[in-house]
């Protein structure tokens, strides 16, 4: 065995990982896969601390919940974690690059990990042999991609549905080919079809994808268990699925690379919408989009981008701009508002339109308050033992801060986390230890 971790790492703790239903009813189940680490770490006279389950997640995956809550635990600085347990090399990772990388970092933090299956001495052979071991795995997932696509391909030729998740409007009924084997063929789901001819229907009648959504939501017709937002109606729109061809690999399965569309295996279903309903749907999305259509010019980078969140829902505010025209000139505007707002419509969440100006000012002038303090200000004149006004250099930094945009931003970067803003107040959450607060916005700042 390696080198037990010495020092504050004493625990042990196990990842466990099964890709597929099949290989949970398998010797490959977690159960199975839980009494060898368990039995492995006995020998040493070990126990296991934690355990980190992963169940129907490819080892390709790099973005593996358990597997990514299990490295946060592991590399957290009060961790006391030196070692974790997999049962094969192949559980931990099938992308040797990301082995490589991830147990490099383990290794400087001082966890090692280990595998039941591969016992390995702690150097250069055994680092080498761990490495062959990586490759092995990740070839191994590759050839069975291979070999899986292929019998999709097949399968689609044969007329059946090749993929795990049905396109929105439709479901799959199983077809018995001969006992034991059972494919899938594609038919228009009752209920979510009649969703889908309503949002065509709906776009068509010179609805934007955003109202289109607010519709949909306010008749409690769910997109599955999600609300519908902009995105996923133009997805329906674009899904040709609707007017009587499915798709099959647009993208490179692991890397989500696009394919030409040249590449794309095609299969006949029965159709949701009508072909001219739907062309005329495309044609007005390509008349629509922003790359064709000129809009209005996109807006600079504001002060406050990507720190304010709604307070009513948590999500993130995104610019929202206006303009109007009085006697001829028009008047712009530009405003955070809440992001679901803004895609999925009030009915997800009432969100609180702000000018971006106010609160950049109201933000800025908080700012101001903690940092141009008078015993700061004596502070710095004291390290470069000069004789000044400390009123006037107050002044003069305050006014720095509130009005040069380079310099207040460069102070709001650094010390503000997040801004949140609810109906009566705006709370800053800085990156400082101690938490502090902007009032109601009428004691502060005029916010509009």
């Amino acid at each position: 065995m390696r080198a037990d971790v010495v020092g504050r790492r004493t625990r042990w703790v196990s990842y466990l990982r099964v890709s597929t239903t099949d290989q949970a009813e398998r010797d490959l189940s977690i159960p199975a896969q839980r009494r060898a680490v368990e039995e492995y770490a006995a020998r040493y006279g070990a126990t296991i601390a934690n355990e980190y389950a992963e169940q129907g997640h490819s080892g390709r995956d790099p973005h593996r919940p358990e597997f990514r809550r299990m490295l946060g635990d592991v590399l957290a600085p009060d961790s006391d974690v030196g070692v974790i347990v997999v049962h094969h090399t192949s559980r931990f990772t099938r992308d040797a690059t990301e082995a490589r990388l991830v147990k490099r970092r383990l290794r400087k933090a001082g966890v090692r990990v280990l595998s039941v299956c591969q016992e390995l001495h702690d150097d250069p052979i055994g680092n080498f042999v761990e490495g062959l071991f990586e490759c092995f795995d990740q070839y191994e997932s590759e050839i069975n991609g291979a070999r899986t696509s292929a019998a999709l391909r097949e399968e689609l030729r044969q007329g059946f549905f090749p993929g795990s998740r049905p396109p929105f409007g439709f479901t799959t009924v199983p077809v018995e080919l001969r006992p034991g084997v059972t494919r899938r063929r594609l038919v228009p789901h009752e209920t979510e079809s009649r969703v889908v001819r309503e949002l065509f229907h709906l776009y068509v009648a010179s609805n934007g994808a955003k109202t289109v959504a607010r519709i949909l939501n306010q008749r409690g017709l769910m997109h599955r268990a999600a609300r519908w937002s902009k995105d996923l109606v133009l997805a329906v729109l674009d899904d040709e699925t609707c007017a009587g061809t499915f798709h099959w690999g647009k993208h490179v399965t692991r890397d989500q690379i696009p394919r030409p569309r040249s590449e794309w295996l095609s299969l006949a279903v029965e159709p949701i919408v009508d072909a001219a309903t739907f062309a005329l749907a495309r044609e007005l999305r390509t008349a629509r989009e922003p790359k064709r259509s000129a809009g209005r010019a996109p807006s600079g980078e504001q002060m406050l981008t990507g720190k304010v969140r709604c307070g009513r829902c948590g999500a993130s505010c995104q610019l929202e701009t206006s303009g109007k025209r009085v006697d001829g000139v028009t008047y712009k505007y530009a405003y955070y508002n809440c992001r679901a707002t803004c895609r999925s419509g009030a009915e997800v969440c009432r969100g609180r339109r702000i000018r971006t100006t106010a609160l950049d000012a109201a933000v800025l002038a908080h700012l101001a308050d903690v940092v141009c303090t008078l015993p700061r200000a004596r502070e710095f004149a004291g390290r470069l033992a000069m004789n000044a006004d400390l009123d006037a250099v107050t002044t003069t930094w305050r006014a720095l801060i509130e009005h040069d945009r380079t310099i207040g931003r460069a102070y709001l970067q650094h010390l503000v986390s997040k801004v949140v803003v609810y109906e009566n107040e705006i709370v800053i959450e800085p990156r400082l230890a101690q938490e502090t607060a902007l009032g109601s916005p009428n004691e502060n700042a005029p916010l509009e």
